[in-house]
């Protein structure tokens, strides 16, 4: 059986910096690699008439600041597996450009490591300050719904140049037919750093095109900067590359886009002194990327004059998005100031919920945490699948062992908005309490496939094998992947 050690490393590291980790994937991921391998590249990728192919995947909604969703896919432990040991093994085609005059930033491996998405975007900011002192004019924009409009072909056709086989082409085209069940867009799931690799190096024609004249361009990701100390050579470049992005079926985002002198476009020079500190200690750009940098904030203390401003952005009842998101990062160290306000947060910043949950961590008390769960479920709180997602992650890391919370159990199972996918995280929490051993026993002894009956055999492992070996025997019959999840957490001790 092939080793999927560095695959299975890759994924691992990755992990808690998805949009939907459950841990149903990481348990059979981290533990079972070769068996996936073997159901992938044995009975779907090499499939023959009537053999299995990859499921179509379960749309989800992750959140976007200001109420706006991010509609993506949540992948389930085969496709997931896949894509990461695809990439993995294509690794070496996810070269930069080698121009110092075009440079992009971001997702690739160095040294068969994945490089940091963090240092890669303070390198990008680093780079356009630098520009800024150095050229008259900018264009600063970047590509509207970019994921979501992807070609599935375009796609393809590009990965087949940098792959290190055809053959690796036609699985990844395969892979995407089969999990968007046939659609030629929107067919590339956010929030994983395989597929970031992807649509990162999809734009390389950017850094290695040769219809551009101005001095330089940074990209990251989709975020695009030109720059040259002539502004005709600037506004040509705008408009080429708009014609380069429509030939592959993808448009400007009007609302981002600036151009003109660079005092015009840097908007990071119209921010105070002490804010620019604070946004630097927390490495987010103004003109952020949407870069997922969860809890890699400097690890300096606080001076009291930052703290201070801190505080006060905390007491205005008006608080934005943006300053919540910088006070969740750098006041750790004084969790009491913020919980007071963290119901709200929940409430008002679906966005956050991530942040909220690395927050938690730091908080002394947890009962206080419990408190605000409580309230917030209590009330008419108009609550989204990925608040109520990572409000189920706070549960399990950080509220099992404390009394009286059998309740938000049910509250989040029974929410009018819960998805399977919130559930499933429900359902995966190795316990028997909370009335949990019960709702799984309810989907196990279904047979059915899906999220549900896949998190409840996972879950099932707080149970006495006797016990969870009768169980898993329903579940068993239902599907290929039904048989291998039994089959691994009936090996599990």
């Amino acid at each position: 059986m092939p080793s999927y050690k560095n695959t299975v490393a890759f994924y691992c590291s990755d992990f808690p910096k998805t949009l939907f980790p459950l841990d149903v994937n990481r348990f059979l991921i981290e533990n079972y690699a070769g068996e996936l391998g073997k159901l992938v590249y044995e009975r779907i990728t090499h499939q023959k008439k009537g053999e299995l192919t990859f499921l179509p995947q379960t749309r989800a909604y992750a959140a976007k600041p200001h109420y706006h969703l991010r509609r993506t896919a949540k992948l389930d432990p085969v496709a997931e597996f896949f894509i990461y040991d695809l990439i993995y093994r294509n690794r070496a085609g996810f070269a930069g450009s080698g121009s110092k005059h075009r440079r992009s930033f971001g997702y690739r491996f160095i040294g068969g490591e994945p490089v940091s998405a963090m240092n890669s975007f303070r390198e990008f900011r680093q780079a356009i300050k630098a520009a800024m002192d150095s050229f008259g004019f900018c264009a600063k924009f970047d590509v509207s719904a970019y994921f979501n409009s992807i070609y599935h072909h375009d796609l393809v056709t590009w990965f087949n140049n940098v792959a290190r086989s055809e053959q690796d082409s036609e699985f990844f085209d395969k892979f995407l037919k089969q999990t968007n069940s046939g659609r030629s867009i929107d067919c590339l799931p956010h929030g994983l750093y395989p597929t970031k690799m992807l649509g990162a190096h999809f734009l390389s024609f950017i850094e290695h095109g040769s219809r551009l004249d101005s001095d330089l361009t940074l990209r990251f990701m989709d975020d695009i900067y030109i720059f040259s100390d002539q502004e005709a050579d600037v506004l040509r470049d705008f408009v080429a590359l708009q014609h380069m992005l429509g030939e592959r079926g993808l448009t400007v985002n009007p609302s981002k886009t600036k151009i003109g002198d660079v005092e015009y476009v840097d908007v990071e020079q119209h921010v105070d002194v002490l804010r620019a500190s604070l946004l630097e200690r927390r490495a987010l750009a103004v003109t952020g990327s949407g870069v997922d940098l969860d809890a890699e904030s400097s690890g300096d203390s606080l001076t009291a004059e930052e703290t201070d401003y801190l505080v006060n952005l905390l007491r205005d009842p008006e608080i934005a998005e943006e300053d919540a998101e910088l006070v969740l990062a750098l006041m750790r160290d004084h969790s009491s100031d913020v919980l007071e306000n963290l119901e709200e947060f929940l409430r008002r910043f679906p966005n956050l919920s991530k942040s909220i949950f690395h927050f938690c961590a730091h908080v002394e008390d947890k009962s206080d945490v419990l408190a605000v769960i409580r309230s917030l479920l209590a009330s008419d709180a108009e609550l989204t699948e990925f608040q109520l997602f990572w409000i189920a992650k706070i549960f399990e890391e950080y509220l099992t062992e404390l009394s009286d919370v059998d309740t938000i159990v049910h509250r989040l199972y029974e929410h009018s908005n819960a998805t399977d996918l919130s559930r499933a995280k429900l359902l995966e929490i190795k316990d028997r309490r909370f009335g949990l051993a019960e709702l799984r026993e309810e989907h196990l002894r279904t047979g059915q496939s899906g999220w549900l009956s896949w998190s409840s055999a996972v879950g099932a492992r707080a149970e006495k094998k006797r016990n969870r070996n009768h169980l898993l025997g329903y579940f068993a019959n239902g599907s290929p992947l039904n048989q291998l999840i039994a089959t691994c957490v009936q090996r599990a001790p």
